[in-house]
């Protein structure tokens, strides 16, 4: 092997600005597992569709959550950001409801965010496979090359799909939240950082058009009157 071909086996290519973001989000939480990692990137590359059957199965689950959710833990951010470009978010349920906000309308949002065309799995994999990379250099907390093995071989077979949270992050930080996209969000991106998001605009639809037989017209009515009374 000549000099040239070590040097060159030895670059590795730094991390995605999502994978660098992503990282550097995730120092900051100690409870943070490899689940936690491979559902954070799945968000932010994937969205949430796949939570999503039918609007009137998405505003009951969120109404059984709320009346569950208990305080807020201290410092939670309402909305945090899964990539730089804000292009996916978490909304969290408790300090949103603390807030004065309303499920139903987080409910419509969530099923807004779902509809369209889905990403390819290959987006998520993309990254998923860079973190995997950048663990044979150096542990992220909890998260380390060993762990990764054995979620990719638990999720590579069944084409990498979406898992629930840890234990370990599940008792540490309680997750209840909704993955929004970030054009549909009306309100800032952190309480912290008090950047804007740009609202979306929906064109009315017919008064006339049965709940149960149109649930995408009932969620861009309810999303426009909820811009409109801002």
């Amino acid at each position: 092997m000549t000099l040239l071909t070590l040097l060159v086996a030895g670059i590795t290519a730094p991390p995605s600005d999502l994978l660098a973001f992503a990282l550097t989000r995730w120092r900051e939480e100690p409870s943070m597992r490899v689940e936690d990692a491979y559902k954070w990137l799945y968000h932010a590359a994937l969205g949430a569709d796949h939570a999503v059957d039918d609007y009137e199965s998405v505003r009951t689950w969120i109404l059984r959550e709320w009346s569950g959710l208990g305080p807020a833990r201290r410092h939670e951010q309402e909305v945090v950001r899964l990539s730089p470009d804000g292009r996916w978010l978490r909304v969290n349920l408790r300090p949103y409801r603390d807030r004065g906000g309303d499920p139903e309308f987080l409910a419509a949002l969530f099923f807004a965010s779902a509809e369209g065309s889905s990403p390819p799995v290959t987006d998520f994999r993309r990254e998923w496979l860079q973190l995997g990379e950048y663990l044979r250099r150096r542990s992220v907390g909890r998260i380390d090359r060993k762990a990764w093995e054995r979620l990719d071989r638990e999720t590579a077979a069944p084409g990498y799909p979406a898992i629930h949270h840890s234990s370990a992050y599940r008792q540490a930080s309680r997750p209840a939240y909704r993955v929004i996209r970030g054009d549909l969000w009306i309100g800032q991106i952190s309480q912290a950082e008090r950047v804007e998001v740009p609202v979306v605009a929906f064109t009315a639809c017919e008064t006339s058009a049965p709940r149960e037989r149109d649930h995408s017209c009932v969620v861009r009515a309810e999303i426009g009157r909820r811009a409109n009374e801002r």
